[in-house]
């Protein structure tokens, strides 16, 4: 399975400490299944950081889903809205917990929109209640993400044969190039 990571630099290699905190599925190394995600996350990357919009291409083998692993498929749910809210969540009495807080070596599941950070502050705050929360979650449609959390889940992966396009001159480029 072709998956596709948008980012603001080529990546030589993946590296977890390089990720960011407090995400969906806990701080990880997200891939997504739709190029045009991956796109949009560069460009938001490069927008935020500088650099040049970035999307590299990972071969994902059967190896990858032998490791121990969690898998959304019906979502929002309220397993799903727990799990996120549990990654996404920090205070000061639980700031200095690993991220993720989880122990999978990965996890999948359809992408929420940029709201859910908003829904998951009304619902740990008590302002809405689970139910409510769940129905103002929003899945963007027919999506799919994959976060990689160990360095067992990165050596599932075919590291070696990394594709990547990047966007110059208005315009990405045509060919995949290899890293």
């Amino acid at each position: 399975m072709m998956l596709y990571h948008g980012s603001h630099e080529i990546i030589a290699r993946i590296d977890l400490s390089k990720c960011r905190s407090r995400t969906d599925f806990g701080k990880g190394f997200y891939l997504a299944d739709k190029i045009g995600t991956a796109q949009a996350w560069a460009a938001r990357k490069a927008e935020l950081i500088g650099g040049t919009p970035t999307i590299l291409r990972y071969e994902i083998g059967s190896d990858l889903y032998r490791l121990y692993g969690k898998r959304f498929e019906n979502a929002p749910s309220f397993d799903w809205l727990d799990f996120i809210s549990t990654n996404r969540h920090r205070n000061a009495d639980n700031a200095s917990k690993k991220e993720p807080v989880h122990d999978y070596n990965w996890v999948s599941g359809p992408i929420a929109d940029d709201r859910i950070a908003d829904v998951v502050d009304e619902y740990l705050t008590g302002d809405v209640s689970a139910t409510e929360a769940i129905r103002r979650a929003r899945i963007l449609p027919q999506t799919y993400q994959l976060s990689i959390h160990t360095p067992d889940a990165i050596r599932a992966i075919d590291d070696e044969n990394v594709g990547y396009k990047q966007f110059k001159n208005g315009r990405w480029t045509k060919d995949w190039r290899e890293r």
